[in-house]
């Protein structure tokens, strides 16, 4: 057989492909180098002022090759931290996690670049100054000013706190009602609020409460039973 020259071209390629490739093909690409260098550490963590509610804290910028740095302070032994963008932060008196008036509390900051490369600030222990820590008195003499179509109207006694203090009422539909500083509360029938209405004919036990501005609950106050004429 007479090899054309198109034949010879095929037959070529067949010899290439045989060889394991073509001809002239592009290299593998370089892998990217894994940033494994953590930013510089958030140093002088410091606290900026200090009162019975509020700790505010600072600390230095890091600098990392990315250019994203994000923080993140922890506190005590506590494995969640407060996520912060900048670099300082006021941590306010919280009564769900400790934090209340003359405590005593240890933070650290993280900061973590974008591959998740981590370096740590100095520890800090620092202490609220002394304030409340004492949970409102109960309020008291719970009872009905009236009861109509537009609803029942509450009112109580004021309770004792050395702080400012709102109330909750609990009874009604969608409990708690919240009524401020306000010793009276509209517990509104079902005409004047669709959604969270008492209904005619229906007897309703209420009580209230107090929380002052730290987050401190007082007791609940006696309870009243009311049937709601409508």
């Amino acid at each position: 057989m007479i090899l054309t020259a198109r034949v010879w071209r095929g037959f070529g390629a067949v010899l290439l492909l045989a060889a394991g490739g073509f001809a002239g093909a592009a290299p593998a690409a370089l892998a990217t180098p894994t940033d494994t260098t953590p930013p510089t550490a958030p140093a002088n963590l410091h606290a900026v002022s200090i009162t019975d509610t509020d700790i505010v804290l600072a600390w230095d910028k890091s600098t990392d090759s990315s250019g994203s740095v994000s923080y993140a302070l922890f506190f005590d032994d506590n494995p969640t931290p407060f996520w912060v963008s900048g670099t300082q932060f006021d941590v306010h008196a919280n009564v769900a996690i400790g934090m209340i008036p003359g405590t005593t509390h240890t933070f650290q900051v993280r900061a973590e670049d974008s591959s998740g490369n981590a370096s740590f600030s100095n520890r800090l222990t620092t202490s609220f100054a002394p304030g409340d820590d004492t949970a409102p008195t109960a309020p008291s003499n719970l009872h009905v000013v009236s009861n109509n179509s537009n609803g029942i109207v509450l009112a109580w006694d004021p309770s004792i706190d050395e702080s400012d203090v709102i109330y909750f009422v609990d009874g009604a539909p969608c409990s708690p009602h919240h009524a401020g500083s306000a010793t009276t509360l509209l517990i509104g029938s079902l005409a004047t609020d669709p959604v969270c209405g008492i209904s005619a004919g229906f007897t309703y036990t209420f009580s209230v409460r107090a929380q002052d501005a730290i987050g401190f609950n007082s007791p609940s106050s006696d309870t009243i039973s009311v049937f709601f004429n409508g």
